[in-house]
């Protein structure tokens, strides 16, 4: 029987659910919640990209799927609500394969445009983007070699950029931006997929997918070769393909591998992969699929990635184990609140920049987040930046990486502000994902046409994404036994957020994770449009009714 596409369709299976999820859901229905059927479909579109399309074959959860096993909240045939979860069985929806593609070309052409044409990468090689292009030409020309400078970021980021210039010359910065927006351009389509697996209702996956097509933050990190753009498609897929291994016991290699990249490009993805495997545990029982073959796999990858890791950071520097140095420099600027590290080879060079006050000689590393909020908010403000040493400048003797020489400076600000000031230190920090600041580096060159989009982007942000995201990603949480592919979403920000307030946060460094709080924000409206209307129901229901006169 034909059936319109994108419609969702309940598998036939064994009625799993207790006594008590089916009488609660009986009863949220009769409450009047809007109603949704099961999905479980399997489709494709061999019109995409193959990452797209592997994905999307079955990017539905089928009768095994973990939403449903462990939701399994009502017998086939029973609605329920579709704001809750623990009143419906497998949640995902068929992908629309006319949007899928839509999605696929617009994203690719966007962004090869946006690279190759209004913000060409070639022409933005400074600050962060000059020491990753230098670094992966560098690898081009002399292979793996000892040098400690190899050792300062995590490696990920230039090692991908390293493939273009190996495959069309060292200054091919040319197909080193094709990457770039090609990278940018996948994770439209994953964003998408990753929506049809976890959202509760039709009408949310094609507005993820329209919202990550449009999101100028994360076109403009494409025209940077900065490590937001690898990051934020790696990230997205391997989200993607754990949310299916989850449900089905399906491309857990993939997982593994997309796993890895994203963990190479940012180390603080570690944190997301533990409570997924968290996850995992809680729910284990629930997940006969979910088998010792599809574990290894996942794991064997990530494991040999940080194998590799540790064995480089300690070749390059011979300082033990590690990812990279700039952690010890960006944990001290967390916990000491200052925007300008220096460092110097003498002592008698750190005294002779602190008699001139010159803050820019030495080996210099500014945070222009730090400096913005300096300017941006009054000192006895709540969110106030008030260095821990009294000085928005440290200067150190050494390398500015020095894991002692930061222990030491640290351990001094936590007795300078006490527990309390470093409480509100992390606050201060996890607030500038979101305010305050301006994404960079739009804010350096080509101001004047980057960045009144990007700051119209971060307000649209906080008005309609931020505190439904929040909403959304409590519930997540709380849902996380019978919804586990969205409290994936929910992990994905709460990494986010628990490194930004341990370090600090930018708003260039939140946006690879926009698109989980994209889904999370649709449920957060959801639930409070849905609480709204139960609200008033209940307002009208205790109204006495009016009397009739005979």
């Amino acid at each position: 029987m034909s059936r319109p596409h994108g419609e969702p369709v309940e598998p036939e299976r064994e009625d799993t659910a207790s006594p008590e999820e089916r009488a609660e859901s009986v009863e949220v229905s009769s409450a009047g919640a809007s109603v949704a059927e099961v999905s479980s479909t399997d489709a494709s579109s061999a019109s995409a990209s193959s990452a797209a399309a592997a994905s999307a074959d079955g990017a539905s959860a089928d009768a095994a799927s973990a939403e449903g096993s462990s939701a399994g909240a009502s017998s086939p045939g029973v609605s329920a609500s579709a704001a809750s979860p623990s009143e419906r069985p497998a949640l995902g929806w068929t992908p629309n394969r006319r949007l899928l593609l839509a999605l696929v070309v617009l994203a690719i052409v966007t962004r090869l445009l946006w690279v190759l044409w209004l913000h060409p990468n070639g022409d933005y090689v400074f600050s962060d983007m000059k020491k990753y292009v230098h670094r992966a030409q560098d690898l081009v020309e002399h292979g793996i070699h000892p040098h400690r400078t190899l050792a300062w970021q995590a490696w990920g980021t230039h090692y991908v950029l390293a493939l273009p210039l190996k495959l069309f010359g060292k200054g091919a910065l040319v197909a080193a931006a094709v990457l770039w927006g090609l990278l940018a351009a996948l994770a439209v389509p994953g964003g998408y997929l990753l929506a049809c697996r976890v959202s509760s209702r039709r009408w949310m996956p094609p507005v993820v997918g329209v919202l990550l097509l449009l999101w100028y933050p994360n076109l403009s990190n494409s025209g940077y070769f900065l490590s937001e753009a690898p990051f934020l498609c790696f990230q997205l897929w391997s989200t993607l393909w754990l949310v299916m291994v989850l449900q089905q016991g399906k491309r857990p290699l993939l997982a593994g591998l997309a796993s890895a990249a994203a963990f190479a490009v940012r180390p603080q993805s570690a944190l997301f992969f533990v409570l997924v495997l968290g996850t995992w545990l809680i729910n284990r029982r629930r997940l006969p699929h979910v088998r010792l073959r599809q574990l290894g796999l996942v794991a064997a990858p990530l494991l040999a990635m940080l194998a590799f890791s540790l064995w480089r950071f300690d070749y390059h520097t011979d300082q033990g184990l590690g990812v990279a140095e700039n952690a010890n420099m960006n944990l001290t600027a967390g916990r000491c609140h200052n925007i300008v590290t220096q460092a110097f080879h003498t002592p008698r060079q750190l005294r002779a920049s602190q008699r001139r006050g010159n803050t820019r000689n030495g080996r210099r590393v500014s945070l222009p987040g730090f400096r913005v909020l300096a300017r941006s908010v009054r000192p006895d403000h709540p969110l106030a930046l008030r260095p821990a040493m009294n000085s928005e400048t440290l200067r150190m003797v050494g390398y500015i990486g020095d894991a002692a020489v930061h222990r030491e400076l640290r351990e001094e600000c936590y007795r300078r502000t006490g527990w309390l000031e470093q409480t509100r230190y992390s606050m201060v920090n996890m607030t500038l994902l979101w305010a305050i600041g301006h994404q960079w580096p739009e804010q350096s060159r080509g101001a004047k046409y980057f960045r009144p989009p990007a700051d119209a982007y971060k307000y649209f942000y906080l008005g309609f994404i931020w505190i439904p995201s929040l909403l959304g990603l409590l519930a997540a949480v709380v849902w996380v036994r019978r919804r586990p592919g969205l409290g994936f979403c929910a992990w994905q920000l709460v990494t986010s957020m628990t490194v930004a307030a341990i370090f600090f946060g930018t708003i260039r460094l939140r946006t690879p994770y926009d698109p989980y709080a994209m889904v999370l924000a649709l449920e957060g409206w959801a639930l409070a449009w849905l609480l709204v209307r139960l609200g008033l129901q209940r307002l009208r229901s205790a109204q006495p009714a009016p009397k009739t006169t005979p």
